[in-house]
């Protein structure tokens, strides 16, 4: 638990990319943003039968490097005519609360170091992560393989320039102005979405996200270039790689939030409330997208060209 409490001023931006981006270290190590002449993000109104439009949904990157331009007025329309913007969080992120979260559930006593738990493939690739970050096996002493990975994540996305000052989230807050703001969840509770992960996909977790952060590939398929030009077929593909392609990985870190969001959703618009939902762009690819959860509760999705 000290391990963990050492490291959060590291952190800062914690765990939320590392939930919902799978494969993206790569497109990150660049430091710089995919050349696009016009951005495309994604953008679904969901509607009656009659069709009258009752909100919005957007896939969200929640870390950017520095002047990614994104935000086109077709967004900012859609947030003017709702009447609260809903995030996967309400609060912005803050990094002593995160801290406090973290260090409440990440720590086990007598846990072998990271590296012991790896097959000899993986440790060779531990090992020149930690060499890249500048960490070793005593940072992680007596910490849970899903929080090894998420620091990992967090402070690799750090190091190549990714910005959470830079993410979709608080242009968003900003552009809300005094709308009020709701979550579906809590840094606690998504941090509790791994705690209670079972030991293996928790290993697998730290294996990807390990083989991730060593990466220097430069790949082509990344999820923020695919994020800009709208391109939800290979964010589907994306969100089935990785440690994403995990059944068990999958199905808790996606699929079963999905479903609980999709729940939450669906009691605020027959509330009467127009909401403007920003979530992380995987949530909203596949066959098991918040758009297909809201269709089988019988809302009408339409994308907004």
């Amino acid at each position: 638990m000290n391990a963990v409490k050492r490291l959060v001023p590291r952190l800062l931006w914690a765990v939320v990319p590392a939930l919902v981006l799978g494969m993206v270290f790569a497109w990150l190590e660049r430091g710089k943003a995919p050349a696009e002449q016009a951005t495309r993000v994604a953008l679904w109104q969901i509607e009656d039968g009659t069709g009258a439009v009752h909100g919005y949904m957007l896939g969200t990157v929640h870390a950017l490097p520095p002047q990614v331009e994104w935000l086109r007025p077709t967004i900012s329309k859609a947030l003017e005519r709702s009447d609260r913007l809903v995030l996967e969080i309400a609060e912005p992120l803050d990094q002593m609360v995160a801290g406090d979260a973290l260090a409440d559930l990440a720590g086990t006593e007598g846990l072998p170091p990271p590296s012991q738990r790896l097959a000899p493939p993986y440790r060779a690739k531990l090992a020149q992560v930690y060499r890249k970050l500048g960490l070793d096996d005593g940072d992680f002493a007596d910490t849970e393989s899903w929080a090894v990975a998420l620091q990992l994540a967090a402070i690799a996305g750090q190091k190549a320039g990714a910005d959470p000052a830079s993410g979709a989230e608080p242009a968003l807050r900003r552009l809300a102005g005094s709308k009020p703001v709701a979550g579906f969840e809590t840094i606690h509770s998504q941090f509790g979405i791994f705690d209670a992960l079972p030991a293996r996909q928790q290993q697998v977790l730290l294996e990807q996200v390990t083989l991730e952060a060593a990466s220097d590939k430069d790949e082509e398929a990344d999820m923020v270039a695919l994020w800009l030009r709208g391109d939800d077929l290979g964010i589907a593909r994306e969100a089935n790689a990785g440690f994403l392609a995990d059944a068990g990985l999958h199905q808790a870190l996606l699929t079963d939030r999905n479903r609980a969001w999709a729940d939450q959703l669906d009691a605020m618009l027959k509330s009467g409330a127009h909401p403007f939902v920003a979530v992380g762009a995987a949530h909203l690819a596949g066959s098991d997208s918040l758009q297909r959860l809201m269709m089988a509760r019988g809302w009408q999705i339409r994308r907004v060209p």
